[in-house]
């Protein structure tokens, strides 16, 4: 059913843990996100590995449960080839976005870096993936200044840009989460919504922590944003499915984002 404003809510299952590989912790993480409402699911690379010769399987476990494929997550390092099976994948299971995150580096090695950046973006547009980069504590682009000087020295052809609030309310000292959308708002193809405090760090549910999300559902209208928005939290002293329940519920009900027509 599409919704109001184009947006829909995905979910990460990064609370319910790094390492989904197995069948049944798979299965768990799918059943409690669709039984939420989410529409649509992030995974880290690792937890594909054992469906990547078997797109159309894993496309079916989604239909069954009314859920997509939002992209997966890469650790990227120098295994194109690998990238070239894993944006196949995503494709063939009817992903859109390759969301790179790793600590690929220092700025000592920005110019090694970004050209690998590049080549990994080169590759998932060439299987019909879009592939962003994903601003990071500790990563080679971790605050707002490094971040658009990583955007301005790359071709958007081949990376493109994501907002993670979570670490933008973390690493973008003296800027928000909001500014950088305003900012980059044409480059950027997708929209985590995490949230932090320093009691909890990024454990912390979507509306608990200091993020200005006012500001940032404000900001998504203003420049018409259109596709998903995914919740992603580091942990919890909660069950996965409670807090993940309540950053929904949150998203939907308080902000009115991604409200079914």
């Amino acid at each position: 059913m599409p919704t109001s404003d184009g947006i829909r809510l995905g979910v990460s299952h990064l609370v319910w843990g790094f390492d989904m590989s197995s069948f049944d912790r798979m299965k768990w993480f799918l059943d409690e996100a669709a039984g939420i409402g989410y529409e649509g699911v992030v995974l880290f690379d690792t937890s594909v590995m054992p469906w990547l010769g078997r797109p159309g399987e894993f496309k079916a476990q989604l239909d069954q449960r009314g859920l997509e494929l939002v992209g997966i997550i890469l650790r990227p390092g120098i295994d194109f080839a690998g990238t070239d099976r894993l944006t196949r994948f995503i494709a063939e299971a009817g992903g859109q976005r390759l969301i790179i995150s790793g600590p690929c580096g220092t700025e000592a090695e920005w110019s090694i870096v970004l050209p690998v950046l590049e080549r990994h973006g080169e590759i998932a547009a060439k299987n019909g993936v879009v592939a962003v980069y994903h601003h990071h504590t500790n990563w080679i682009a971790e605050t707002m200044e490094q971040t658009e000087r990583l955007l301005a020295e790359t071709d958007p052809q081949k990376l493109s840009a994501m907002l993670d609030c979570g670490h933008a309310t973390k690493d973008f000292v003296g800027h928000s989460a909001a500014e950088f959308f305003h900012r980059n708002h044409q480059r950027i193809k997708y929209v985590e919504f995490k949230d932090y405090r320093p009691e909890s760090d990024l454990r912390t549910e979507v509306g608990r922590g200091l993020c200005d999300w006012q500001a940032v559902a404000a900001a998504l209208r203003e420049h018409r944003y259109r596709g998903w928005i995914v919740v992603e939290q580091n942990g919890t002293i909660r069950t996965p499915k409670e807090s993940s329940a309540e950053s929904f519920h949150f998203i939907r009900d308080y902000l009115g984002l991604g409200v079914k027509e």
